[in-house]
């Protein structure tokens, strides 16, 4: 028979007593042990390209601290190593421009894109000879590009808008310092590269620019893309990645000669040099988003850009079946954008 102790009248059990003290002191002890507050920290992968400079500002700036989360940004230089760590979770987000998102689609690695970091403006195009002065006038003719990336996809877009058929072009295989140097000695007819390639081509090898990014706007944008099971997951987090990204444009707009002293060391040169290579894109603000993502109703040149992707890739025999742009692409959190 269980102990028993009177109190107010009222008989208790010995054993339900202590049961409730215990109970009542696990309940103190927890209301002082105070709740893990840690943000949540997002790993991005991101090229070596001076237009993800936003990235290293709002991480200097403590833009992202103060927003409640953490991002560690990872230096990703080539297509094995972005798609690896995509398909295998080592990174949650990666900027890149849109065709490579089509592309790892393609390939069955989906991913959500929100929005537009940086476009090329002027700073990527095609040097050709003086007698080279219409793309039509590539067919049968040398053009150095770099199979893979956004060079291969501005030639073989522009062909396109031209019915050119690609294989009536002679691409050959070289990184953009191999083809802007085989231009100027003459290897080849003509070569897509980038800055400050570009210029020194033209100036020393008698040639001129045949086509950039300035009269052809929105085909190389990079962008930013999360991981379809982060954005399910999180997607206020993503919004305050997108936000913080944001803020850290319009930061450079407000400071532009501090933002670069900061951004600059992340990709080995000084200031001057930083602000010159600018000049040839241009940081895709709140506006310019809106302008590029649409909304529900009137969707924005990015999608078309998906499009065209998917035909090209497709064309091009890296990928068997077409890619749905609303499915790689989302306007929510550039609407929700504040």
């Amino acid at each position: 028979m269980h102990r028993m102790k009177q109190r107010g009248g009222k008989i208790f059990p010995i054993t339900v007593f202590l049961a409730v003290t215990a109970i009542l002191l696990i309940m103190a002890g927890c209301k002082d042990k105070p709740v893990s507050t840690a943000a949540p920290t997002y790993r991005i992968g991101l090229g070596p390209w001076v237009g993800f400079g936003p990235l290293y500002l709002a991480q200097e700036k403590g833009f992202f601290d103060e927003a409640g989360i953490k991002v560690e940004l990872i230096v990703l230089t080539g297509l094995a190593e972005r798609n690896s760590a995509l398909k295998s979770g080592r990174i949650d987000a990666l900027a890149a421009p849109v065709d490579y998102f089509v592309l790892s689609a393609g390939n069955n690695l989906e991913t959500s894109t929100v929005m537009a970091i940086d476009e090329s403006n002027g700073g990527d195009g095609i040097v050709a000879s003086k007698k080279i002065q219409r793309i039509e006038d590539l067919r049968g003719k040398t053009v150095a590009v770099q199979r893979g990336l956004p060079s291969e996809f501005f030639l073989r877009a522009l062909l396109m808008q031209k019915n050119v058929p690609y294989n009536s072009v002679k691409t050959v295989d070289m990184e953009t310092a191999q083809g802007g140097a085989a231009f100027i000695s003459k290897q080849v007819d003509a070569a897509v590269v980038w800055e400050p390639w570009l210029t020194k081509a033209t100036q020393e090898g008698n040639g001129h620019v045949l086509a950039s990014t300035r009269e052809y706007p929105d085909l190389i944008v990079d962008v930013l893309a999360f991981n379809k099971t982060v954005v399910g997951r999180s997607p206020q987090d993503v919004q305050k990645i997108v936000n913080v990204l944001l803020k850290a444009m319009d930061y450079w707009k407000e400071h532009p000669e501090e933002a670069d002293r900061i951004m600059a060391p992340h990709f080995q040169v000084d200031a001057n040099k930083y602000a010159a290579i600018l000049t040839g894109l241009k940081f895709c603000d709140l506006a310019r988003n809106r302008a590029y993502f649409g909304t529900s109703a009137a969707p924005g040149p990015v999608f078309d850009v998906a499009r065209r992707a998917s035909t090209i890739w497709q064309e091009a025999k890296v990928i068997d079946k077409p890619v749905d742009p609303g499915a790689i692409v989302t306007n929510q959190f550039i609407t929700n954008a504040r």
